[in-house]
């Protein structure tokens, strides 16, 4: 019924909704309120469409229907324009399942079917044509849809990362969150403000009594008496200091070095009353980092992952992954899980370049243990638990995923025998002895002859397993 109501939706016009909606009113104001209210329902709309292809609901064979039907813009009536409202949603469906829907068409494409990709590839050509992009012949279309499309290439060509952080609705935990957040803020830049106010008030202080100066006194005779300094300066004591000794020296006597030393000597000893300050422990003196919760740093690591796809630098990916786990801190385990399990299940939907750049980069954090191994092993689980449900719409799930074991294993990151403790589900009914045997022969020769891999092996095979193959040498051979 929900399938059959978006449908509907779909196929009726804009323009057929408006004229409903405004039948008999006659208000100008009146008729451009519900207009523009029809025109939000109906990019909400597309949304909804979206977020059921993205929740596997709708198949891409529906999307590559709809797609281009919006991108062409036919108009209803005989006038031949664009109706520029069909084009705008086409830029919000895109929006939303433009990175699924490319993810599995190139998925589709590696196994012989290419349908997907070139109908997706002739409507971008379309988009470049109105964009202003290509040359070509096309529709033409107002500045504003212009822009629109030029902000949707570029979209594309940064992975999907949007340039702004889309307004949704907050809960009432988020909304404390923020508020508490801007309390702290404001109650931060008032002390700071204080202290650099109390600093100018020393400041001021300091400065105006050197530059105090007694009134000058003029005597009877027109003089300006100059006050006697009560300070000394340095250039004439030490002067007075010479001649003393030069006249000294002149009735054979010589200075005494020995007194003068110890007068200076006293500023050189430090007094009985004098405390050593005691330096405070390295702990009490570090900065206590506010780190993100597990979920959030989940759709951080995406996001990071995203923009070094299209050709970020590796550095800068490790290094904000190690300032999103902080690892060592408290809590770093259950960070570094999430952010490994939300990077796994996003390659395993993409193409083998961006696994080998995943591991490129997990792989350099493992090395310098911005992640901790325990981390890889316990985000690993919901990848393994959910890899038979993936592969249905990622055909490569399960050779992505026994290459990156493979790797982690061959790393010294994870054990082998780590497969031993994965989720239930996963060693009782998706084959995980066969699994098993793909990741040893993606390690190589000497996995595959060794004992205790092969026990390993041979510990996860299910009755079934053994069913069907008379050794786990058998089984191994065969995966």
């Amino acid at each position: 019924i929900l399938l059959e109501r978006c449908q509907s939706e779909f196929e009726t016009d804009a323009a057929t909704k408006v004229k409903e909606a405004t039948k008999g009113i006659t208000d100008a104001e009146e008729i451009e309120y519900h207009t523009n209210l029809i025109k939000k329902h109906y990019l909400g709309h597309m949304r909804f469409i979206g977020e059921l292809y993205n929740g596997d609901l709708i198949s891409i064979k529906i999307m590559l229907f709809c797609l281009p039907t919006l991108l062409k813009g036919e108009s209803d009536d005989s006038s031949g324009d664009v109706d520029e409202e069909k084009i705008e949603c086409f830029a919000k469906l895109i929006t939303v399942i433009g990175s699924s829907l490319e993810q599995q068409s190139e998925a589709m494409r590696s196994v012989g079917k290419t349908d997907a990709a070139e109908s997706l590839a002739e409507c971008w050509k379309a988009v470049e044509v109105m964009a202003g992009k290509r040359k070509g012949e096309g529709p033409k279309v107002s500045n504003r849809i212009k822009f629109m499309l030029q902000d949707l290439l570029e979209m594309k060509a940064k992975g999907w990362v949007t340039r702004r952080k889309e307004e949704t609705a907050k809960t009432l935990a988020q909304i404390h969150k923020e508020v508490a957040k801007e309390e702290r803020a404001a109650k931060r830049s008032s002390s700071s403000a204080s202290l650099r106010n109390k600093g100018n008030m020393r400041r001021g202080t300091s400065s105006g009594d050197v530059r105090k100066q007694e009134k000058p006194q003029v005597d009877e005779d027109g003089f300006v008496s100059v006050a006697k300094s009560k300070t000394v300066s340095r250039s004439v004591s030490m002067s007075a200091m010479d001649q003393k000794y030069s006249s000294r020296g002149s009735t054979g006597a010589k200075p005494d070095r020995q007194s003068s030393q110890s007068k200076f000597a006293v500023l050189h000893e430090s007094g009985p009353t004098k405390k050593a300050s005691k330096s405070k422990p390295a702990d009490e003196t570090k900065p206590k980092i506010n780190y993100l919760s597990p979920e959030e740093c989940s759709e951080k690591a995406k996001n990071i992952l995203k923009e070094y796809f299209v050709g970020g630098d590796t550095s800068d990916a490790v290094l904000s992954i190690h300032e999103l786990v902080g690892a060592g801190d408290d809590g770093s385990i259950a960070r570094g899980a999430k952010v490994v399990e939300a990077a796994i299940l996003l390659v395993l939907e993409r193409k083998k370049e961006d696994v080998e750049k995943f591991l490129r980069v997990y792989l350099e954090c493992a090395k310098d243990n911005k992640i901790e191994g325990e981390s890889f092993v316990v985000g690993l689980n919901d990848p393994l638990e959910f890899l038979n449900d993936v592969a249905i719409d990622a055909p490569l799930a399960i050779p992505h995923l026994a290459n990156i074991v493979a790797e982690l294993v061959k790393a010294k990151i994870i054990p082998f025998s780590f497969l031993l403790n994965s989720p239930e589900y996963f060693r009782t009914d998706q084959n995980a002895a066969t699994f098993g045997a793909k990741v040893m022969k993606n390690i190589g020769d000497d996995a595959v002859k060794s004992e205790d891999f092969i026990e390993v092996v041979s510990k996860l095979m299910t009755e079934e397993d053994k069913a069907n193959h008379s050794s786990v040498n058998e089984l191994i051979e065969a995966a």
